[in-house]
Parts: structure tokens; sequence; C-alpha cells
């Protein structure tokens, strides 16, 4: 946390995106042991625990298959989406679907949708809430609680392109829709976040793309700003000390929104849509970066990684409000070899070490 609010700390947190299954299998053939415990083998810390309160759907939508055949499956997932994927999934974790129909259309839909977003179902909380919440209080690492927000909610129940189309076919609904998610997430809070230390909220949004995000300044500021104000003040309010956004892609003009809205942070700063860590901790120099090591490069050879670290690492954690990890999923083209070189590189960074470049 200390690093994260830019206070002086004995070294940064070693933390890393968990690796996804196809990226293990890979490891595994390149002599990871089997059913090694991630954190212990790559000797990462541990970041944070998460609140147990449950702030999506309930209850999910039947899952059922619409048709199936050898090469592909179309069915309704528990959001309510019907969906078309590929029959053999060869690399679990990166899978490219198609997506058919959603479960919010119009107003109708959405009358029916709000009937799964009581906040009062007792299903929300554990039975245990409060020994819970004791013992996430008196821990030694950050409590997190993360929600799935505005734009991420509401693109799961109209699809990405619906949703940016009704900001103008639809504008009333889509304020009404906004609105009735921040009361949720505020009503549903309010019985037990008085209970609990909360240090950190991950309000995820994945409103950006390659180059530019998926909804304009302009835009945000119209629907999605006096939203989040009011939701960010409730969570000042209960104790919340930091809040981030996960966002993929190059959010670009959204961050001074977002910073005005009172978010203190962003992750994970994908470079291959454009993001450039130097150049955004020169802009927003009291703005925190979760992330932003290229995994392309992790990819290469050794004198690709090191140059990927050290070229940006030591000067971002000088600055303060920096957390390196890579910007996303590990995929499985990186080396097993490289990885590890990867972390020790961090490793050394982050306590002092003397870091010498790879050999040619």
């Amino acid at each position: 946390m200390n690093t994260l609010m830019f206070r002086p700390a004995d070294r940064i947190p070693l933390i890393e995106w968990h690796i996804r299954e196809a990226t293990m299998r890979e490891w595994r053939k390149q002599g990871y042991p089997e059913n090694a415990n991630q954190k212990s083998f790559f000797d990462l810390d541990p970041f944070y625990l998460n609140v147990p309160i449950s702030l999506g759907m309930y209850p999910g939508f039947e899952e059922k298959t619409i048709e199936e055949n050898d090469q592909y499956r179309i069915w309704q997932d528990n959001t309510g989406a019907i969906r078309k994927d590929f029959a053999q999934i060869e690399n679990p974790g990166f899978v490219t679907r198609s997506w058919l129909k959603f479960p919010v259309e119009n107003r109708e839909d959405f009358e029916e949708m709000k009937k799964r977003y009581d906040s009062g179902e007792p299903c929300r909380y554990p039975e245990n809430w409060h020994l819970e919440a004791d013992i996430l209080s008196n821990a030694q690492v950050a409590v997190h609680l993360s929600v799935p927000f505005l734009f991420w909610t509401a693109r799961d129940w109209m699809g990405f392109e619906n949703l940016c189309l009704a900001f103008y076919d639809m504008p009333e609904l889509i304020e009404e829709m906004l609105a009735f998610l921040t009361d949720f997430y505020i009503e549903t809070l309010k019985k037990g976040i008085r209970d609990i230390k909360i240090d950190m909220v991950e309000l995820k949004e994945d409103m950006a793309y390659k180059n530019a995000p998926m909804i304009s300044p302009d835009m945000f500021r119209k629907f999605m700003m006096p939203h989040y104000k009011k939701f960010i003040r409730f969570l000042r309010e209960n104790g919340v000390r930091f809040i981030y956004v996960d966002c993929d892609g190059y959010p670009g003009g959204l961050i001074p929104c977002w910073i005005e809205c009172g978010v203190d942070g962003m992750s994970p700063c994908e470079i291959a849509a454009g993001n450039d860590l130097l150049k955004l901790r020169e802009k927003y120099p009291a703005f925190a970066l979760m992330g932003g090591i290229d995994k392309r490069e992790l990819a290469k050879d050794k004198k690709a990684v090191y140059n990927e670290v050290m070229s940006k690492v030591p000067a971002l954690i000088e600055k303060g409000g920096y957390v390196p990890h890579v910007d996303h999923a590990v995929p499985f083209d990186v080396p097993l070899k490289n990885f590890i070189y990867y972390r020790e590189l961090i490793r050394k960074i982050a306590y002092g070490e003397p870091v010498c470049a790879p050999e040619s």
C-alpha cells in the first residue's frame, strides 16, 4: 500500500498475474514442477486478500446448449449471452469467441435484469461474515474489494457494440442503468462495509483497446462521471484508502477523468496498446501505475528481457507509485527460463542488489 500511495517503503511488492493453464501446460514441458505453488516457485509476495462480498448478478442464467457440432458450440452462458465457441479449446485462458445475442436490448429487458441485482439477497455475504471480516481486518496484507463496475457490467448486459450505440440511441436507458448499478453497489456494501477495513477497491472496467478508449472522455463525463464520484465518495467515507481502475488497452484521455473522480491508479498498463509508462508518469506524477512489462519482449531472449525491465522499472520505482508486473496474462510463447530471469531481475531491483546485463 505504501508503494502505491507514494509513501516510503522497504521495497516494492513482488507480485505477478496468475499464470493461465495454457502457459502452465507449456512450462511443465520445460521443467516447471508438477503442482508447484506459483507464488512460492517465483518468490512472490501475498499482495492482497479479497473481500467475499458478491456484487454480480444473482441468480445467473441457466447455461444451455443451443447448437453443437464438431467445429463449434452455440450456447447461453451464465450472464445470459448467446455465444459461439470453438469446439476444441487448445489454449485454455486465451479463448476467442463470437457473441450472437445479449440479455438486455430494451427497457423491458432491463427491468427483468434488475431482479437479478437484489442488494438484500442473503447470498451476497457469507454466513460467517462477521468472523471473516474480523480476520481480514487484522490481516498483515492489504484487504481488496473487486467491483464489476459500470461499463463492464453494462457491456455484459448489452454487448460492446450495442452499448456504444445505446449511448446515442437510448441515452435515458443508459443513464437509468448506470444509476441503478451505482445504487446497487452502495446498498449492497452498506450492510457490511463498516465491519471491515478495506484498503483497496478495484473498479473493473476494461473500457479501452489499442490506441484509444472504448468511450470518449466527453461521453464518460456526461454519463459516468457523476456515478463514479458518488460511489468513490461513499468508499472514502467508509475508510477505503486506494481506488484503482482495472482497464486493459490504452485509456488515454480517460485518465484525467478518473483522477478528477478520485481514482488513485490504474492496472495493467498494456504496452502493446500504446501505453508508455515513463510518459504516463511524467504527465500524471501522482497517479499510481501497475504492470507495464511488455509480454512480447519476454518471449524473445534474455537481452530483450533485460532491456525491457531496465529501461523503465528502476526509474519508475525511484519516482514512486509503481508496482511492476507483466502487462496482462503471460502468453504461452514466453519460455519459462525467460520468465524466471525476468522475475529475478525484478527481485534484485526491489532489494537493491546489483544487476548485470546478460552475456550476448
